[in-house]
């Protein structure tokens, strides 16, 4: 998982769920790879002062030669896009979650996405409300969806340029506004 901010945790707390291992996550921040670990995140990597090919060494010693069967980005980024398709497995998938800004282009080989390498981007998740609420609150409620400790910081509407610079400073994992 490239981002383990908000998104990225509630993406290695849905892993775990799964049971995939390992759930390897990437980050700039080390405040927030150890925020992950509670959200089972079983690796972490600060790539703050690596090259690409530092991280996905690291990455490949953990997955294997081939790649990750499922790579996840919630970055956006261009470059982390083009590693984390990469590092897919040519049976694997590379999912984005994250939307590069427009100009930024990624390149790519596509020649596996002709056999059973898949890409995708993701739509918000193709929610059923009437089916996923009810299990999301059964979750909740026996302990094994973890949403109080995703709350890092609260705000009240007036603040919300306070809560901006904290998510821009990657200080939060999610910021909750209140609309009172």
């Amino acid at each position: 998982i490239f981002g383990v901010g908000g998104v990225g945790l509630n993406i290695a707390q849905a892993a775990e769920m799964v049971s995939a291992y390992p759930i390897v996550g990437v980050d700039l921040y080390d405040h927030k790879l150890q925020m992950a670990e509670h959200f089972g995140m079983t690796y972490g990597i600060n790539s703050k002062n690596s090259s690409q090919e530092d991280i996905k060494g690291q990455i490949l010693k953990l997955v294997g030669t081939k790649g990750a069967d499922v790579v996840i980005d919630t970055t956006g980024n261009a470059r982390i896009i083009e590693l984390s398709y990469e590092l897919t497995h040519p049976d694997g998938k590379t999912i984005l979650v994250g939307v590069p800004r427009k100009g930024d282009n990624v390149s790519i080989y596509t020649l596996p996405l002709h056999f059973k390498k898949a890409l995708k981007g993701s739509h918000g998740g193709g929610t059923q409300p009437h089916i996923d609420i009810p299990r999301y609150i059964r979750l909740y409620e026996t302990g094994r969806l973890k949403l109080d400790k995703l709350i890092t910081h609260e705000f009240e509407l007036s603040k919300i340029n306070e809560a901006l610079d904290v998510i821009r400073k990657g200080e939060s994992g999610r910021v909750v506004l209140k609309m009172i």
